[in-house]
């Protein structure tokens, strides 16, 4: 019998003997796991490539144009959302794997009424270009995407989610049926798999529709209604296009004799985030999550710490009769470290069931968190989280990596406070 299974058997006797001590125990390092693994998870379903958007290491996002005139007496200002005319300017740099313009949702996922001859339901209906399709990996069910034919002869084509589908037609075999959207006709030509409402408002809908199929403004050569996502080659090669984006711009506006453009971005997927119009502190930001994380692990590991160093001066007597048949400091750190890391891995476990009621039971509150409040009810929506952002990985390591440090930080300090005792002192602690 080696001495880690040895001191896990000795652990599992002193859980069994201290019950109290050890459910508080596990209870704390539970609730502590539980908040932190829910904060990571949804930092996960923020920033990790999941479907629709499996490319966000490579995209990069620009939501705001500047326009200012070159006049020095002047200070006339714009700012406003790009232009389509940009993303066809975009999409010939030589490092751009794709690019697509989606027309803009200024107040978040607003809804309208679709309808069939059988019945009619509030939708999320998105435009978009035929470029949507490569920057975005959907995943069609039946049918097909909607291509630049489509969008220069303003087909009146549309792709519907799964569960719009099942909504209006009963039946997910809808190809080449038709819906009434805002008293025009559409045919549907592609069904794909539901996108969770968690996911970003560009990609989140029941209905996507080629964007010339609707009214939308162009104020002048860059200033419009649509936001721009571009996907890079490779995530190597992100800052060759945000370098050729800023060459073209300064072309253009040498170009342009009466005013300047500069764009708000590109910015990394991540990066996006936290831009708020001229402001980026994508920095400031993720602090604020370091200092949450902080919190939540540094609070209850003093607790625990407290809890730890108390039972410790109660097993000082142990401890002497150990030392006195030759046991060392390090063996019997060894020990006290194993046996609150068997109680931290069993608050791992509570932790890990509690995290997933949390999520399961409140995947409406995380869906405002991920926009910034700014969505109405997701009942006609995928709202559900899925198991690939649920499940993964990553996640279950960082949770083992806290069960490491919760176990060192808690037990660590108390357990070599005790053993500096000597022989005697650990046999009479009260003299």
């Amino acid at each position: 019998m080696n001495k880690i299974t040895l001191y896990l058997k000795q652990a599992w006797m002193m859980i069994r003997q201290n019950k109290l001590f050890s459910s508080i125990y596990i209870t704390g390092t539970g609730l502590s796991i539980a908040l932190t693994m829910t904060l990571f998870v949804i930092l996960y379903i923020k920033f990790a490539p999941l479907y629709p958007e499996y490319k966000r290491d490579r995209t990069l996002i620009i939501d705001s144009v500047e326009k200012t005139e070159k006049d020095s007496t002047s200070n006339n200002y714009w700012q406003s959302t790009p232009n389509f005319s940009l993303v066809s300017m975009i999409c010939q740099l030589p490092s751009v794997d794709a690019v697509t313009g989606v027309k803009a949702d200024y107040w978040g996922l607003s809804r309208i009424e679709a309808s069939t001859l059988h019945t009619s339901t509030p939708i999320v209906l998105k435009h978009t270009d035929a470029g949507y399709w490569k920057v975005y990996d959907f995943e069609f069910i039946d049918g097909r995407p909607y291509n630049d034919s489509d969008i220069q002869s303003k087909s009146k084509n549309v792709v519907v989610s799964q569960s719009c589908a099942k909504r209006l037609f009963m039946t997910e075999d809808v190809i080449n049926k038709t819906i009434e959207i805002s008293g025009s006709e559409y045919e549907i030509i592609g069904v794909v798999k539901d996108v969770a409402a968690v996911m970003d408002n560009k990609t989140v809908a029941d209905v996507w529709a080629p964007f010339s199929t609707t009214e939308y403004t162009d104020i002048d050569d860059l200033l419009g209604d649509c936001e721009i996502a571009i996907t890079a080659k490779s995530d190597n090669e992100i800052d060759a296009v945000k370098a050729e984006i800023a060459e073209m711009m300064h072309k253009y506006n040498q170009h342009d004799k009466l005013f300047n453009y500069q764009l708000l971005g590109p910015d990394t997927y991540w990066a996006s985030q936290f831009r708020f119009g001229k402001i980026l502190n994508e920095k400031d930001e993720l602090l604020k999550y370091g200092y949450i994380l902080f919190a939540l692990l540094i609070i209850p590991a003093l607790n625990l710490s407290g809890m730890i160093s108390s039972r410790m001066n109660k097993r000082l007597p142990e401890l002497g009769i150990r030392k006195t048949y030759g046991a060392t400091n390090r063996q019997l750190l060894s020990q006290i470290l194993w046996e609150n890391f068997l109680l931290t891995i069993f608050g791992g476990f509570v932790g890990i069931i509690i995290c997933y009621a949390i999520l399961l039971c409140g995947s409406s509150w995380i869906t405002n968190i991920l926009h910034n409040g700014f969505i109405e009810s997701t009942q006609l929506l995928s709202d559900n989280l899925s198991i690939e952002m649920l499940f993964n990985w990553w996640v279950f390591a960082a949770v083992l990596a806290i069960c490491f440090i919760l176990n060192i930080i808690s037990a660590l300090i108390p357990a070599s406070i005790s053993l500096r005792q000597t022989i005697i002192n650990s046999l009479n602690p009260k003299q």
